[in-house]
């Protein structure tokens, strides 16, 4: 098939790399000429695990185009995949204005039947409207479909060769059997729907996986108030196959561009639609305390007073980790960010690593942050080290090494991924949570 993917961003490049790899011809469009310019000189705009490579091989053969064209593109193609961002408006709704601005131009340039397939994460109810703004433009026969994305950072390549599950909301057999073909060679079980049945399994899905880390870290709090250890009170727990232990691990909250998201534009679609949705209420007010109960176990393991700004005046703390999960360098909602950001404000001096988000965070953090080639470097001369982001490389952290160089040997760990009794024998404070 020849298809156009609206948006280079995350969902879109990996979607328009993806379908290229399994035979079609793919132009993706994007208005931002810069962003078009690298991509065709074969150069990722972020990190992904294997997505470089792939631009790379399906540009060279001539199965990947990029431009800023819609005429260019869209009247070649019989699917029209839009990827476009949908970000939080102040009321936590979403702003849909590239998505209406994505199909607005599509319309004007249709020459035969096309399907417009939103990949996008829009809320329920707002496919009469995309048809109805089309309609004013389009002079050719088209139709509407939802196709979510349900695409991990990190392991986005992956997922979308092998994914769980294919979700497919039409209301005609045509765009049934058009989204059915595309997606033939890959496997997961198909789910076919309506457009809204669609959306909302968006939502629901994530929805799920933010309740599932703020329930995880609300039994970290419990264990932490009654002395027991929240990796073994969770390991029993998720060995329940009807609960299973994926996404139920503590930590300093959930992050990234999808699940804070999502989980408020859930929010703000339920009481459109008259209902008060306290229970998601609830495990949004969990993830956004886990960063003030950080900084409140940093602050008493450094025996810090109490007094808001003063308490670490002039400490030295090591960073290791800043995107807001491994194997990938986005730092969109990442609670590194507001861990620092606190951090500075009450006076600490930070020095900071990760593997891939460094260039990231250097446009994003202060210039007061130093920035350091490796875990040692930026645990030089600190009185205490903080694991944000649980990448494979601090797993194999030197600690005999660590210690030599560190003024303090206070660990604390925000993921729960190093063995305490070990490091409690090296002679480190260590502080997990819920442990």
């Amino acid at each position: 098939m020849t298809i156009t993917v609206i948006g280079a961003g995350y969902v879109g490049l990996v979607t328009a790399v993806v379908f290229s790899e399994l035979g079609n011809r793919v132009f993706c469009i994007d208005v931002n000429k810069e962003r078009v310019s690298l991509l065709q000189g074969g150069k990722a705009p972020f990190y992904e695990p294997r997505l470089e490579e792939l631009l790379q091989t399906n540009i060279s053969k001539k199965k990947l185009v990029f431009t800023d064209s819609y005429e260019a593109s869209v009247p070649k193609s019989q699917i029209v995949l839009v990827c476009v961002g949908t970000p939080p408006k102040d009321n936590g709704e979403a702003d849909l204005s590239y998505l209406f601005s994505a199909v607005e131009e599509t319309a004007k340039h249709l020459k035969a039947y096309t399907l417009i397939a939103i990949k996008s994460t829009i809320p329920v109810g707002f496919e009469d409207d995309l048809e109805n703004r089309a309609k004013k433009f389009a002079k050719s026969k088209f139709e509407f479909a939802s196709c979510p994305e349900f695409l991990r950072e990190g392991s986005a390549i992956e997922d979308s060769f092998h994914p769980d599950r294919i979700v497919i909301g039409a209301s005609s057999e045509k765009a049934q059997k058009t989204l059915l073909e595309l997606h033939a060679p890959l496997s997961g079980e198909r789910i076919i729907c309506d457009s809204r049945s669609a959306q909302l399994i968006k939502y629901a899905a994530n929805a799920m996986l933010a309740v599932k880390i703020s329930f995880a870290n609300a039994i970290a709090d419990i264990c932490e108030r009654t002395g027991a250890d929240v990796e073994k009170v969770l390991s029993g727990v998720g060995a329940d196959k009807r609960i299973g232990r994926q996404f139920l691990y503590p930590g300093v909250g959930y992050g990234g561009s999808c699940l804070p998201k999502d989980v408020q534009a859930f929010i703000a679609t339920a009481r459109q639609f008259d209902y008060n949705f306290d229970f998601l209420r609830a495990v949004q007010e969990i993830n956004e305390g886990q960063v003030k109960k950080f900084v409140n176990k940093i602050r008493t393991a450094l025996s810090a007073r109490e007094q808001e700004g003063k308490d670490l005046s002039g400490k030295k703390i090591a960073v290791l980790g800043l995107s807001f999960k491994p194997n990938t360098d986005d730092l969109r909602d990442a609670p590194s960010i507001k861990i620092i950001t606190k951090l500075l404000e009450i006076g600490a001096q930070i020095q900071a690593y990760d593997p891939k988000a460094m260039k990231n965070a250097q446009r994003i953090l202060p210039q007061k942050v130093k920035f350091c080639n490796d875990p040692y470097e930026a645990a030089k001369d600190v009185q205490a080290i903080l694991l944000i982001t649980e990448w494979d490389e601090f797993k194999e952290i030197d600690f005999e090494k660590l210690k030599k160089v560190v003024s303090s040997p206070i660990l604390i760990d925000g993921r729960n991924i190093f063995d305490k009794v070990k490091l409690k024998k090296l002679g480190f404070t260590y502080i997990g949570v819920g442990r």
